[in-house]
């Protein structure tokens, strides 16, 4: 384990917490408050109105293409309309068939965490880079990275940040983090309301600009979790800032931990740029994970990472971005690229990225063999891969980045995210 740096200042904060809230601009109603040794009342959190799940068509044309003619096919569809309605209706009643696939892995902890703002003991863990892509490389990028044992779930987080501020109230306004964590083993897991065994929380490593780490539960669910034995600790280091997170487990009594069970989660940072918050970013879900825990992501306890976990985690662990420089001397390039992971970067190989029109046939294959380094220090790299704008222009077909170990042998494939995850809808 490395030497922990005397010149930095580790700070331990437990559950003695005082927060204020007020109504946010997105339209939380987050109202003021203290805790412990005062008395006060908080307004109710205000409800978002639930959006409706989209509908989808299926087509029964499929099923009777070998039995019948065109003509035939089409009066039947038109009486099954008739007397039974539009397949979208009956799918809305009786809801999703298919089930949500995991989409993350965590690793058990191999030795015991000590909460101290102090990273060594995540060395192995997975991790999910955010903001890779943005264009403010020095004060966007960072990483979450996850732990578990018998007595805890532990995050860990490093960022690049020039500018540390988080305001005294409310604390998720400057650099914090909104944590987002189901682990009911009912039919309410990831359902649509937060409740108990379900948690909504923030954690900051300031208090304006000064080393001060805080926590404190969403106004309005202060009775989610009892507060067991949780701590939130922080150090500065010289690219931004370092943070631990303890959420014990007997904050959950309903939920045994174990290798192979599956628990909700989201993780949002919060930016300041030194002022009010400036932006956000969502790991696994978007802003629709403030309003219900049916966007988390489905994440999994395991033992060790092998090969198998690739498929499973690579699309959070190693996120995509394609885009076309503004500024080019020579023919239009498309550019492709992906964050490598924090932790085993050691165990790939060979990335491509592959060009497939909409019929399905392959354009080209292009390698991602140019790495840029956003910051040695806590490996923020990623790789590069460009091709042709007139190979494929936009609209005409998609990318998919095959990734290989480093026998060659293909672990994952990652596609573009499509999801709004930053401070208004639209990317």
């Amino acid at each position: 384990m490395a030497s922990r740096p005397n010149a930095q200042v580790a700070m331990s904060w437990r559950l003695d917490i005082e927060f204020q809230a007020n109504k946010q601009s997105d339209g939380r109603d987050r109202s003021q408050g203290r805790r412990r040794n005062e008395s006060s009342i908080l307004s109710d959190h205000q409800k978002r109105e639930t959006s409706p799940r989209p509908q989808s068509r299926s087509s029964l044309s499929s099923r009777y293409s070998s039995m019948f003619d065109t003509k035939t096919r089409i009066a039947v569809g038109i009486s099954v309309l008739l007397l039974f309605g539009p397949p979208s209706l009956s799918y809305a009643q009786s809801g999703p068939t298919f089930k949500a696939p995991i989409r993350a892995v965590v690793t058990k902890a191999t030795q015991p965490i000590t909460i101290d703002g102090n990273l060594d003991e995540f060395s192995e863990a997975i991790a999910t880079p955010v903001e890779y892509f943005n264009p403010d490389a020095k004060n966007r990028p960072a990483q979450f990275l996850y732990l578990w044992d018998d007595e805890a779930f532990y995050v860990g987080l490093r960022t690049l940040d020039e500018k540390i501020f988080s305001p005294v109230h409310p604390l998720w306004e400057g650099d914090a983090v909104e944590w987002y964590f189901d682990t009911r083993r009912d039919d309410r897991f990831r359902d649509q309301t937060w409740g108990p065994g379900s948690l909504h929380c923030f954690w900051t490593a300031m208090e304006k600009d000064v080393l001060n780490p805080r926590f404190c539960l969403r106004p309005g669910y202060l009775d989610a979790i009892p507060e067991k034995g949780v701590e939130v600790a922080a150090r500065k280091w010289k690219h931004g800032l370092t943070v631990e997170f303890k959420l014990p487990w007997e904050n959950f009594p309903d939920f045994k931990a174990r290798v192979g069970e599956i628990i909700g989660i989201d993780a949002e940072l919060s930016y300041s740029d030194g002022g009010p918050r400036s932006d956000r970013s969502f790991v696994f879900g978007s802003p629709l994970s403030v309003q219900q825990p049916g966007n988390l992501a489905n994440v999994q306890l395991i033992d060790q990472f092998n090969d198998t976990d690739w498929s499973k985690a690579a699309a959070v662990m190693m996120p995509i971005r394609i885009d076309t420089g503004w500024s080019q001397a020579g023919v239009p390039q498309v550019q492709g690229r992906i964050a490598m992971p924090v932790n085993q970067a050691d165990q790939i190989g060979r990335i491509t990225f592959q060009l497939v029109d909409l019929t399905g046939k392959v354009l080209g294959e292009f390698p991602a063999d140019e790495e840029e380094v956003l910051q040695k220090d806590g490996h923020f790299v990623r790789r590069l891969a460009q091709w042709p704008a007139d190979l494929a222009p936009p609209g005409t077909y998609n990318v998919i980045a095959v990734i290989h170990n480093k026998d060659n042998t293909e672990i994952a494939r990652v596609a573009p995210r499509r999801v709004s995850v930053n401070m208004q809808q639209g990317y």
